[in-house]
């Protein structure tokens, strides 16, 4: 099986993918992963092949992780990068089950799909403000980019999704009840068919755990500051109410992006 991990950035899937990996589901090559970081010391459990891809595909369509103002639908690729995307997929299919991360994915995604024969999406989730106010504290990002960055990915990641199997996991929860959290993610991935995982220890998930390491907190999880549309989508991110087909990012947060994202700052 094929496991791809969605969620926006800052939402805690570096977190959720190395907990998968624990349970043995094969990331990649000795020296593939990105170097941890100031901003991530865990690591982002993110391959350098993948996230090269997913920037180009982001390039082709006029946009950068950040700016997404001219992001309408995942663009034609070029036959060499359609090849790339394939080759990277075989090779992991080698070693199933796998995990395959990065937030991009909410995006790109469709570009991979016809290469996965059984994928299983775990969708991550974390409240609009909490993602917002990470990327502020990060790259001084305003709020209001940041949550209109984060609806274009929600409505993605629920888009991409929509034909998979999907589980859904809190990054709160993770971080506060981590052993629980794997046990229940074990548990639904199996559900699921995802054979060959096995359950770490409990000892081996808090080793790995750090509550000090989840900034940027919302209190009460500040749902009156959200938007009555936030508040929906942010529902269906989590699994609480399902989601339509072909969702569509709102007017307002397309304003947004489109003023944050210039097309000569790309």
């Amino acid at each position: 099986m094929e496991i791809v991990v969605l969620g926006m950035h800052r939402a805690g899937t570096s977190l959720v993918t190395r907990l998968i990996n624990m349970m043995g589901a094969y990331f990649g090559p000795e020296g593939m992963a990105l170097a941890p970081s100031v901003e991530n010391p865990k690591g982002f459990w993110e391959r350098h092949d993948v996230l090269q891809c997913n920037d180009a595909i982001l390039r082709l369509a006029g946009c950068h992780w950040d700016k997404l103002g001219a992001w309408q639908r995942p663009p034609l690729l070029p036959d060499e990068l359609t090849r790339r995307l394939h080759y990277i997929v075989l090779g992991m299919d080698a070693f199933r089950p796998w995990v395959m991360k990065d937030p991009r994915l909410c995006l790109t995604l469709p570009c991979w799909r016809k290469f996965l024969e059984v994928p299983v999406a775990v969708i991550v989730w974390r409240h609009p403000l909490e993602c917002a106010r990470s990327l502020e504290m990060r790259n001084g990002m305003p709020k209001e980019w940041g949550l209109a960055l984060w609806e274009y990915h929600a409505v993605g990641a629920l888009n991409a999704s929509a034909d998979m199997p999907r589980t859904f996991v809190g990054h709160h929860e993770a971080i506060a009840d981590p052993v629980g959290t794997v046990q229940r993610l074990y548990d639904q991935l199996t559900r699921a068919e995802v054979a060959g995982l096995r359950l770490p220890s409990a000892r081996e998930i808090t080793a790995f755990v750090e509550p000090r390491l989840y900034r940027a907190r919302v209190e009460n999880h500040g749902e009156a500051a959200l938007s009555a549309w936030h508040s929906t989508l942010f529902n269906m991110l989590r699994g609480v109410t399902p989601a339509p087909h072909a969702l569509q990012v709102d007017a307002a947060a397309m304003h947004a992006m489109k003023r944050f994202s210039p097309p000569e700052t790309l």
